[in-house]
């Protein structure tokens, strides 16, 4: 399947560029994790050297679905959308998986720096870093700008304080309410009282 044997290279040069990420893993030699893909899914096993090998398997050890937020989220926040991610299986593995991707780091220079060489790589790099940070400044901005377009231009959301002064007065007008239906019993009482003789 190309996609796993996408995944498996991709994970595999993560892990190679990662000091220490793949030691981390040797513990769990053997251990079956399955990349639930939704229409596809991607299994491997733990190598003895601590990389991951594709493998067809039964009952995976540990189970990583990737969820619509993490997939919105991947191309801006790589490592960090994995979090957003759902995670089953056994927890120690889970917990070494946790540690791995988070430590995991792709040097683009590197890979970069065999096809253009090293000044290239880095001015590329640099401005590829630039490029997706002035995205996601923008992306936040458009979020701040359509939201507040819809709340004070639009007026089709209620501000924060409008809602709040709202929920005051509803529950002023209930206290008022609850205090004159008393006192109309209190002087409906009164009344068949004086008309009893």
């Amino acid at each position: 399947m190309i996609a796993a044997a996408l995944i498996e290279r991709s994970l595999n040069h993560l892990l190679r560029q990662t000091p220490g990420a793949s030691e981390a893993l040797l513990r769990h030699a053997g251990a079956a994790v399955r990349f639930d893909l939704t229409l596809a899914q991607a299994d491997f096993r733990i190598a003895d050297d601590g990389y991951f090998s594709e493998a067809p398997v039964d009952l995976p050890d540990a189970t990583i679905r990737p969820t619509p937020a993490l997939v919105a989220r991947l191309p801006f926040f790589g490592r960090k959308a994995l979090r957003h991610a759902e995670y089953s299986g056994d927890p120690a593995l889970l917990a070494t998986l946790d540690r791995v991707f988070k430590q995991l780091s792709w040097d683009v220079e590197a890979d970069l720096a065999p096809l253009v060489g090293d000044i290239a790589a880095h001015r590329l790099h640099a401005a590829g870093r630039d490029a997706l940070a002035a995205i996601a400044r923008s992306a936040s901005a458009l979020g701040r700008n359509a939201s507040e377009y819809v709340v004070e231009e639009a007026e089709l959301m209620a501000r924060g304080v409008d809602i709040g002064r709202f929920n005051h007065a509803v529950d002023t007008l209930a206290d008022d309410t609850a205090r004159l239906e008393a006192r109309l019993n209190l002087i409906a009482a009164r009344q068949q009282d004086t008309r009893q003789p």
